[in-house]
């Protein structure tokens, strides 16, 4: 609890403040993003899904090769695990799975962290509180190190509601600060810092709703070298009550800003392919496209389009003449007959510029 109770001592730098300004500028475009992408929610929920369940396997170096991960990663399909490094993919899928389903209604609770704890391990280890003999219940102990883990984990908790109710501190640096005193405190036998940065995320994905529709771990993926660094850099002091936890802040501030720029530039296409006729599209992305190509590399451009549409403009071009298939089955090729259209090069009109 050493963060979390010395916050008022936390000064952000100019730089920190205007990126969090502009980062809650961003955020307010959050219900038109839920309005937009109504139709396409749970489509583009999935794919979110998908990308934060294979991010994760890297980002926690599972000894599992890309192909395994990919197909560990499908929401839509349910595998058994051959060992635990799978185990515990699967696991972390389910709880992405929940926390897409329930994160607008969580509310961080002692019980919550203890079910997250439970599913996050199942059938892959036997994590739990640490067992401190010396450990005295809340209505004995003098002090907070005297209380027992589970009654600290309730304490924490109790101060980030507090800070929350206070409207004094920013959210991002209230869960920044529970995180750092959460994994600090090693309140379960291991894994402290996977479940506190599960806990964090859960937070973020109330909080920014961008979270399901762009990938957290991804973009936190290439920042894991100064993640690691900046954990560090606060672990300095911390038992003291001085702990540096600007470092860590930043690099959820950077992986949030990252979010609502992805995000903006989803909206941007999808309300221009919404505009158009999706069959259309993806004809133009064929025709203009390379000689050679498959139904994935067609389903990867038009995210938002159903097989169903993707078939039947196949069926319709190769009907046309315009393409043919190479081969059959899931990995058939096709080929595109009809010359490469030229890109469309828009000329300035000369508005004022009267000839006879």
């Amino acid at each position: 609890m050493k963060c979390l109770s010395n916050m008022e001592r936390l000064h952000l730098p100019n730089d920190l403040v205007m990126q969090l300004f502009k980062l809650y500028e961003q955020k307010g475009q959050s219900y038109y993003y839920k309005a937009l992408f109504s139709r396409d929610d749970e489509v583009m929920a999935r794919a979110t899904l998908e990308m934060d369940t294979q991010a994760l396997a890297y980002y926690l170096k599972l000894n599992l090769t890309p192909a395994r991960i990919k197909l560990l990663s499908d929401p839509k399909k349910s595998f058994v695990a051959k060992n635990r490094d799978e185990t515990l993919l699967m696991n972390l899928k389910d709880i992405l799975i929940r926390i897409q389903q329930l994160a607008e209604s969580f509310d961080l609770t002692t019980n919550e962290v203890k079910d997250l704890n439970q599913t996050l391990f199942r059938n892959y280890d036997d994590i739990r509180f640490v067992r401190d003999p010396k450990a005295k219940s809340e209505r004995i102990a003098k002090s907070f190190d005297e209380l027992n883990p589970e009654d600290k984990l309730k304490k924490i908790v109790e101060l980030f509601h507090q800070h929350r109710r206070n409207n004094k501190y920013e959210i991002v640096q209230i869960m920044t600060n529970f995180y750092i005193d959460f994994v600090k405190l090693n309140l379960f036998t291991d894994k402290n810092d996977l479940i506190g940065l599960m806990v964090i995320f859960t937070l973020a994905s109330k909080y920014f709703k961008v979270c399901r529709y762009d990938s957290f771990f991804q973009a936190l993926l290439p920042l894991k070298s100064q993640f690691d660094s900046g954990f560090i850099q606060a672990s300095y002091n911390w038992s003291e009550g001085f702990s540096q936890t600007e470092a860590i802040q930043r690099i959820f501030v950077n992986v949030l800003e990252t979010l609502h720029k992805n995000v903006e530039t989803k909206a941007h296409e999808y309300e221009f392919e919404r505009k158009m006729n999706k069959t259309n599209s993806i004809e133009g992305t064929i025709l203009s496209g390379p000689t050679t190509f498959s139904k994935k590399d067609i389903r990867n451009k038009h995210p938002y389009s159903s097989d169903a549409t993707i078939n039947r403009t196949l069926m319709s071009l190769k009907e046309r003449g315009l393409i043919r298939p190479l081969g059959s089955g899931r990995t058939a090729q096709w080929l595109r007959v009809a010359d490469k259209l030229e890109k469309f090069n828009p000329q300035q009109l000369d508005l004022f510029n009267h000839q006879d």
